[in-house]
């Protein structure tokens, strides 16, 4: 079990390092550092580089009660609050321990009420004095709130939607957005209480606002954040619900979208979103439907960007869930093209095992695609890619899923892959990687016919039945 202090605790050691040994602050704070990771102690929230010449308190917590301070005076001097905002953003930068601190101090209820103050300035033009107010604070929530989502209250989800539903101003929505992504994070309660907010309907409108990279970024981002399950406090998440309703409403625009932007950066964003809001069949058909075809144009127009090519790859692999997608993904010529995307990126480790996904998903149950990627010179490509990154855990694994695919229907295509040395590629990765993914591999091997002995799952334990009444 993991201990923890707290930031008092270790202030008070330092401090009688420094008192009692005649340590310079920096041999205290080294040699308090090192007693209490000895000791098994996690300091990641803990302030260790302390200004203790300063005096007792923290950088964090006087600028957080000055903050407050200057608030509460009437004839409070703009220029000092902006100049702590600026040195409190500065410090939550630094670390989680900072953060932490700030928090504790109250830094984000001073924040929110500050906020709250101008909610009745958000449903007309900004003057410069306030604009520049409203983009300080967020400034200072976005960095306050990084790993630290719990802070988020009812007052916080209200202020956002209130922003999102009447601010105009880019700058501040696109801000706006990126402390709702910091709130999202491991954090599925956050997410399920904006999404109750309906601010999909929100998204939707930011995604027809033309000309700003900036605030389509920070959307995407937000979108993308809505479906993650990643938070281990809770059982059972709505990741799939909230991607399913997204996907309903935002797929056939983002679609639109990456027709009007097959460059990269937003190519990429956008592709990787679309893909995390493709869980169920019926949203495949609807992009495919608004046109799918696109992803030729985007890998015709980015053929050397592996960072574009990994996002295509992704979303060729969730496209292929539907099984009607798939083939008319096929008819449409998408086989050599990923041929020659394995070949010409195999150096690279990311976009090899994302395009042998790709190929495995397109070859499942589909014979005549099989036979496709056959004749497209697959086997050679997969065969070198496997050799170039023999210990690539995911390479090996998404090229098991390819070989396997392919030749399970297709059984005449086991020559070529033996004459290509498969099998011993194959062994070799079971030796570094029969732990993690040993049954894909003999699937593998046992699909191209070789030598392999197949570990029986469930056996009895032979003991005697008996029938007595």
């Amino acid at each position: 079990m993991v201990r923890v202090i707290t930031q008092d605790t270790y202030d008070e050691v330092v401090k009688e390092n420094m008192e009692e040994f005649d340590m310079s602050p920096e041999e205290a704070i080294n040699e308090a550092v090192a007693q209490f990771e000895a000791q098994g102690v996690d300091l990641s929230n803990i302030i260790k580089d302390l200004a203790l010449s300063s005096g007792d308190d923290h950088l964090v917590s006087t600028t957080v009660a000055k903050l407050k301070e200057i608030w509460d005076d009437k004839q409070r001097d703009f220029n000092d609050l902006m100049k702590e905002f600026d040195t409190l953003k500065s410090e939550c930068a630094k670390d989680i321990a900072r953060r932490v601190r700030a928090s504790k101090d109250g830094a984000y209820k001073v924040l929110i009420t500050i906020l709250d103050s101008k909610q009745s300035k958000f449903f007309q033009e900004l003057s410069d004095h306030d604009r520049r107010l409203i983009l300080k604070v967020l400034d200072c929530l976005i960095a306050l709130m990084d790993m630290q989502p719990d802070l988020l209250d009812h007052k916080g989800i209200d202020l956002i939607k209130n922003m999102l539903d009447n601010v105009e101003d880019e700058e501040i929505l696109t801000s706006t957005l990126k402390w709702t992504t910091n709130c999202c994070i491991k954090h599925e309660m956050n997410r399920q209480k904006l999404f109750a907010k309906s601010i999909s309907d929100n998204l939707k409108c930011m995604l027809k606002v033309t000309g700003n990279v900036k605030l389509l970024s920070a959307t995407l981002e937000v979108i993308r954040k809505l479906t993650l399950d990643d938070d281990i406090r809770v059982e059972f998440g709505k990741a799939h619900d909230h991607a399913k309703e997204l996907g309903a409403h935002l797929l056939v625009p983002l679609t639109n979208l990456l027709k009007e932007n097959t460059q990269p950066p937003l190519a990429s964003e956008l592709m990787l979103t679309m893909a995390a809001l493709l869980v169920r069949h019926e949203l495949c058909k609807m992009v495919a439907d608004a046109g799918s075809d696109v992803l030729f144009t985007v890998l015709a127009d980015n053929y050397e960007n592996v960072a574009v090519v990994q996002q295509a790859n992704k979303l060729i692999t969730a496209l292929a869930g539907n099984d009607d997608v798939k083939r008319d993904l096929v008819k449409s010529g998408i086989a050599p093209v990923m041929v020659s995307i394995l070949a010409r990126h195999s150096s690279n480790a990311t976009a090899t095992a994302l395009t042998l996904k790709c190929i495995a998903a397109l070859t499942l149950r589909e014979p005549t695609h099989s036979r496709l990627f056959f004749d497209c010179g697959a086997p050679e490509v997969i065969a070198d890619c496997m050799k170039v990154h023999p210990d690539n855990a995911a390479v090996q694994k998404n090229g098991c899923w390819a070989i396997r695919n392919m030749v399970a229907r297709c059984r005449e295509q086991n020559p070529k892959f033996h004459e290509l040395g498969i099998e011993a590629i194959l062994n070799q990765s079971y030796e570094k990687f029969g732990q993690d993914f040993g049954f894909d591999i003999k699937s593998a091997l046992r699909d191209l016919e070789c030598d392999v002995k197949l570990d029986e799952q469930w056996t009895g334990k032979g003991v005697q039945m008996s029938n007595d009444s």
